[in-house]
C-alpha cells in the first residue's frame, strides 16, 4: 500500500534526482550546450577594442609586466585583481586586444557553466543550462564593448563558482537545500534499487566551503561589492540547519568558517605580497582613503528624477529578462519552489543593493544583476514547462493545471518569445559586423571608427579609431626609451603608443578628485624629473565623475600649467587633443 501511495504521489521538482545529478554524460551534454553557445555569442566580441577603464587596466598590466608594484608604481582606486588578470592574459595570450577579449569570453562561459550547477542543484538539470545559455547571450549580446571585461564579470563567476560548490557540499552531504530537507538518497537509485544508498553518500567534499571561501576572496580583490552578495550563500550553508541532521549547527558553523578561513587566506597572500613590496600604504590610500573619503561621495543622485533616469539605465539592457523572472515572486508560493525563488529573490536583490550603494550607475555596474536574473527566469520557465506538462495531462489528476495556470503558462511562453527574439535580434547585429570585417567588406579603420561614444571626434567623444591614429602619431615621434604623459582619462593612447608615462598617476581623476598635496608634489616632481617628450591635454571631456573638462583643471592647477607652458610648446591638435612637445632650447 505504501510503494503505491509513493508512486502516484506526484515527485517534489525541487527533489535532486541522484541519476541526473550525478550522472557524468548528463553534465557533458549540458555544459557542451553552455559551451557551444558560449561560442555563438562570443566570438563577434572578439575583435571589439578597449574603451576608457579597459584601456587604464591594460596600460596597468602592462606595467607590471615589466616589474612594477601594483598601486606603488602605477596608480588606480580599483583592487588589483583585475590588472594582473589583464597581465596575465598578455602574458600567455600576447599584447593584443583580442587576449582581453578572449580571457573576458572564457570568464563569461565559466560563468554560465557554474550558473548551470547552481540551476541543477535547486531546480532541474534543464533550466541550469537555460540559466547559462541566458546568461551568455544577455552579456554577450546586450551589454555593449565598454561594459565587458570589468571587474564585474570576474564578480559574478567567483560568486556563482563559489555558490555552486556550497551547492554541490550540501546534496553531497545528503541534504536537499531546494526542498527544505527532503533527503534525496532516500528515494531509489533506479526502478528496482529502492532503499540503495544514493551515490551521493560515497562521495564527500569537506574542502567544497573552504574553496568557496578562496572564490570569495579572490572576488573581494576583484570589488569587495561581492561581500553585498554574499548572504545568498547562507541558503546553501544552512542546508545542513534544515537537514534535522543532529549536528547540524556544528556542520553549518563548521561551513561557515572554512568559507570565512577561505577568503581570509587570500586577503593574507594579497596583502603580504603589498608588504613585502612596501605598498601597503599606497594600497591603503588608493583603496580605502581614496575611494571613502572621495570617489564613494559623488552625489549622483539629485532628487527623484535622477533615480527614475537611472533605473531606467538598469531596465533598458535587462527588460525582457527582468519581466521572465519576475514571475519567480508567485513561485514562493509552490513548496517545489520556495526555497529556490527566496534564494534567486535574495540574490536579485543584493545585486541591485550593489548598483546602487555605488551610486553612479554605470552599465557595467548591472553585470552583477545577470547571474540571479538567469537564476530566476529559468526557474519561471521550468514552471512553465511544468504547468505545460499539467496540460498535456502527465501528472497525476490531483495535479490539474487551474485557469490561473494556464494563464501563467500561457503568460511565460509569450515572454519567453520576447526574450529570444531580442536576443537573436542583438546577437545578429553582433554577427553581422564581425562578419563585414572579417570577410574584410569593411576595412580596420572603418569597423574600429563605428566604436565611439558621447558625441563625434572633436566633439568630446570616446572614438577608438581616433585613439589609434593619435597614438600611431606619439609611437613614430618618440623613441622607445621616451616617454608620454597623458592629461585626462586616456591611458590607452600610452599603451597603444607602446610608450611609458613617467609617472605613477596614469589619469588625472586621482589627482583632481582628492587634491591630496602630497601627491600633487609627487607628481609635479615625477614631471620635473623625467619630462615627458610629449604631454598630451584631453579636450572636451566633462563627465559624470568630473563636471570640469581635463583642459580646465589643468589651467585652474598654476603649477601645472606653469609647468607645461614653460617647458612645452603646441605641436598641434588632433581632434580632441591638444600635442603639446618638449621644448629642446629649454
Amino acid at each position: 500500500m505504501m510503494k503505491d501511495e509513493q508512486k502516484k504521489a506526484p515527485e517534489p521538482l525541487t527533489t535532486i534526482q541522484p541519476e541526473l545529478v550525478f550522472s557524468g554524460w548528463t553534465h557533458v551534454g549540458a555544459l557542451l550546450i553552455v559551451g557551444v553557445a558560449g561560442v555563438l555569442c562570443g566570438v563577434p566580441t572578439l575583435p571589439e577594442p578597449f574603451g576608457v577603464d579597459q584601456g587604464i587596466y591594460a596600460y596597468i598590466a602592462e606595467r607590471l609586466l615589466e616589474g612594477a608594484v601594483d598601486h606603488r608604481d602605477v596608480f588606480d582606486h580599483k583592487p588589483p585583481a583585475i590588472h594582473f588578470a589583464y597581465a596575465k592574459a598578455f602574458f600567455i595570450l600576447g599584447h593584443t586586444m583580442w587576449s582581453i577579449r578572449l580571457l573576458d569570453l572564457l570568464a563569461a562561459v565559466a560563468t554560465a557553466m557554474a550558473l548551470y550547477v547552481v540551476g541543477c542543484f535547486w531546480i532541474s538539470a534543464h533550466a541550469g543550462v537555460i540559466a547559462g545559455v541566458l546568461y551568455l547571450a544577455y552579456y554577450a549580446g546586450l551589454f555593449d564593448w565598454m561594459s565587458r571585461a570589468q571587474p564585474e564579470t570576474w564578480v559574478n563567476l567567483m560568486f556563482a563558482a563559489g555558490l555552486a560548490a556550497l551547492s554541490w557540499r550540501c546534496v553531497r552531504r545528503g541534504g536537499d537545500c531546494a526542498s527544505g530537507g527532503n533527503d534525496p538518497v532516500s528515494e531509489p537509485t533506479s526502478p528496482n534499487g529502492a532503499g540503495q544508498e544514493c551515490p551521493a553518500r560515497r562521495f564527500i567534499w569537506p574542502i567544497a566551503p573552504l574553496v568557496a571561501g578562496v572564490f570569495l576572496g579572490l572576488g573581494i580583490w576583484f570589488k569587495p561589492t561581492i561581500l553585498m552578495l554574499a548572504p545568498v550563500w547562507l541558503f546553501p550553508l544552512g542546508c545542513s540547519v534544515a537537514s534535522g541532521d543532529g549536528e547540524r549547527w556544528k556542520n553549518f558553523a563548521r561551513d561557515l568558517a572554512a568559507a570565512a578561513a577561505g577568503a581570509v587566506a587570500v586577503s593574507v597572500i594579497v596583502l603580504a605580497y603589498y608588504a613585502l613590496n612596501g605598498a601597503l600604504r599606497d594600497l591603503y590610500e588608493a583603496l580605502v582613503v581614496f575611494n571613502v573619503r572621495y570617489h564613494s561621495r559623488l552625489g549622483l543622485l539629485r532628487g527623484w528624477g535622477d533615480f527614475w533616469r537611472a533605473l531606467d539605465g538598469i531596465l533598458r539592457p535587462l527588460f525582457g529578462l527582468m519581466l521572465l523572472a519576475l514571475p519567480a515572486i508567485f513561485a514562493l508560493a509552490s513548496a517545489r519552489y520556495r526555497a529556490s525563488s527566496a534564494m534567486g529573490l535574495v540574490w536579485l536583490g543584493l545585486a541591485l543593493g550593489t548598483v546602487f550603494w555605488q551610486g553612479s550607475f554605470a552599465r557595467n555596474h548591472c553585470v552583477v544583476l545577470l547571474p540571479p536574473l538567469a537564476f530566476l527566469a529559468a526557474l519561471t520557465t521550468d514552471r512553465a514547462i511544468r504547468l505545460a506538462r499539467n496540460l498535456s495531462g502527465q501528472v497525476s489528476a490531483g495535479e490539474r493545471a487551474s485557469a490561473l495556470n494556464v494563464m501563467g503558462a500561457v503568460f511565460t511562453a509569450a515572454l519567453v518569445l520576447f526574450v529570444v527574439f531580442t536576443l537573436i535580434q542583438a546577437l545578429a547585429q553582433r554577427w553581422m559586423k564581425f562578419h563585414a570585417v572579417a570577410s574584410r567588406a569593411i576595412t580596420p579603420e572603418q569597423y574600429y571608427a563605428s566604436f565611439w561614444l558621447k558625441g563625434a571626434p572633436g566633439k568630446g567623444g570616446y572614438s577608438f579609431q581616433d585613439l589609434r591614429e593619435i597614438a600611431a602619431y606619439l609611437e613614430a615621434n618618440t623613441t622607445p626609451d621616451q616617454t608620454i604623459f597623458v592629461w585626462g582619462f586616456r591611458p590607452i593612447l600610452a599603451w597603444l603608443a607602446h610608450r611609458r608615462m613617467p609617472t605613477r598617476f596614469c589619469f588625472r581623476y586621482p589627482l583632481t578628485r582628492a587634491n591630496n598635496p602630497r601627491w600633487w608634489n609627487e607628481f609635479l616632481g615625477d614631471l620635473d624629473r623625467s619630462p615627458p617628450e610629449f604631454f598630451v591635454v584631453v579636450l572636451d571631456d566633462r563627465g559624470r565623475y568630473h563636471p570640469e573638462t581635463s583642459k580646465d583643471a589643468l589651467e585652474h592647477n598654476g603649477a601645472l600649467s606653469r609647468f607645461l607652458r614653460e617647458r612645452y610648446v603646441l605641436d598641434r591638435t588632433m581632434t580632441d587633443f591638444e600635442m603639446w612637445k618638449k621644448n629642446e632650447e629649454r
